[in-house]
């Protein structure tokens, strides 16, 4: 594979959304992506009876598995969306937009924002009820040491044995570019867009089934 570096990959995409294929446009892409291979993995009927919870992060990661949730509703699956913080700490405008679509989708979606006193519940959440994870916490973004509540939550989502896990573009606590990792989610598969990162061919271990998934960037937004 062809790998790339995350400064490369941010070169990349500020080209790209110049370009006018935007921000918003790249993580609805990236976000249906992993939504197909969570669909192609199994079928319709297999997902009707899956709860699939998706862990987002404040950044675009975080709004990639925003836009996921949205695609899977159309399976008829039980999907709950828990974000590691608060929804008007999102960071990007991207973000903010999908957090505020799932806030219209109440029949379809349950939205959970992290409460530090609810911590047992949600260590229940994701080690005992879900049968698929979506890890967006992190991504490419992550930088130092992995604290808490992200810690506790990368455990749980490790301690479930039975779940299905996707990670989105980086399994979350893995630098993108050397591949070390202090702790980090193991993944049984890691949608990667666009280029495959550095780090995920480095430390494969931990990301299972490695997939480069198109967002639609132009060839012309390789060079600068």
């Amino acid at each position: 594979m062809d790998a790339i570096t995350t400064q490369e990959m941010m070169g990349i995409e500020e080209r790209a959304h110049a370009m006018g294929v935007v921000r918003l446009l790249m993580m609805e892409n990236a976000g249906a992506g992993v939504a197909h291979h969570i669909a192609s993995k199994f079928n319709d009927k297999d997902l009707e009876e899956k709860r699939v919870l998706l862990i987002a992060g404040l950044g675009n990661n975080g709004g990639d598995a925003m836009v996921a949730a949205r695609h899977l509703t159309h399976y008829r699956t039980d999907v709950t969306v828990l974000l590691i913080g608060r929804s008007k700490d999102i960071r990007t405008e991207e973000a903010r937009t999908n957090w505020s679509i799932l806030e219209r989708m109440s029949r379809s979606i349950r939205l959970v924002e992290f409460d530090e006193h609810s911590m047992n519940s949600i260590r229940s959440m994701i080690m005992m009820d879900a049968d698929i994870i979506v890890d967006g916490i992190f991504g490419t973004g992550i930088k130092g040491s992995i604290r808490e509540p992200h810690s506790s939550i990368i455990d749980a989502i490790n301690a479930n044995k039975k779940a299905y896990k996707v990670a989105v573009d980086v399994p979350s606590g893995l630098d993108p570019d050397t591949g070390r990792y202090e702790k980090c989610v193991k993944a049984d598969a890691t949608i990667t867009f666009h280029r495959v990162k550095r780090g995920l061919l480095i430390s494969s271990d931990v990301c299972g089934k490695i997939i480069v998934w198109p967002i639609g960037i132009p060839p012309e937004a390789e060079s600068g």
